[in-house]
């Protein structure tokens, strides 16, 4: 079985939907979001639409949990703060409503899902962690991976000789080793935080054991239009790409 996993689309439909076509080029059985439908991007009733409509699984995001958690909306900071306000404005009730039925973690064929860190965090960034903090992360799960998001960058975690490996992904394939346990980052679709102005999902093939990092270009500058037509703040297309 080949299953996509995607996070942090951020109300990006430009590249939600380059994503999902190209994913339609690779004969894909399943495909698995962690989270962030929404927030940051300028077209969060779309996003969540297209999830629906193709009944997409996902997680619950810090973002998407900031739309109806308004303790954690009065906590996020700056530009994260001004972008769920004016989405809040922007989205529909039916959408809204959607985002409140997301679960926490999901379970998937020995795959565990979840947006921030498991079991079923969706906020605290790993990066932030000390090696002890992220080699207690392998007690929280059960199965052979945890794939996350939350950072917007790729990375792989595993525990070798009670030693943390943590290394960066950049396009292309990764072996895995069956007998290793892993967390993996999958990077972003809709924000990258990398500099590389593309949208980022992989491919876990289950027959191989193997991911593929997977970039895919999209029309960055009607996204960014799109931003400063809606007063989104200026940061969210320049963390997209040039202006």
């Amino acid at each position: 079985m080949k299953i996509a996993v995607m996070s942090d689309v951020h109300g990006n439909i430009e590249a939600l939907n380059s994503v999902l076509k190209d994913i339609d080029n690779l004969g894909i059985d399943k495909i698995i979001c962690t989270g962030d439908l929404v927030g940051y991007g300028p077209y969060p009733n779309e996003v969540v639409n297209t999830f629906i409509d193709q009944k997409i699984p996902s997680t619950l995001g810090n973002h998407d949990l900031a739309t109806f958690d308004m303790d954690l909306l009065m906590e996020l900071g700056g530009i994260a703060n001004e972008s769920i306000v004016l989405t809040l404005e922007i989205m529909g009730q039916n959408e809204k409503d959607y985002l409140t039925k997301l679960p926490r973690s999901i379970d998937f064929r020995n795959l565990h899902f979840v947006h921030a860190s498991p079991p079923e965090n969706v906020r605290g960034y790993i990066t932030q962690k000390s090696l002890n903090e992220i080699k207690y992360l392998f007690t929280q799960f059960n199965s052979s991976i945890c794939f996350i998001g939350h950072t917007h960058l790729l990375a792989k975690y595993c525990i070798e000789n009670n030693e943390l490996k943590h290394e960066p992904m950049g396009e292309g394939v990764v072996n895995l080793d069956p007998e290793q346990k892993y967390i993996i980052n999958v990077g972003s679709v809709g924000q990258p935080r990398d500099g590389i102005h593309k949208a980022k999902y992989l491919v876990f093939d289950e027959e191989y054991y193997s991911l593929e990092v997977r970039f895919v270009d999209y029309d960055v500058k009607k996204v960014q239009n799109k931003i400063f037509e809606l007063g989104f703040p200026k940061k969210n297309a320049e963390l997209l790409g040039p202006i």
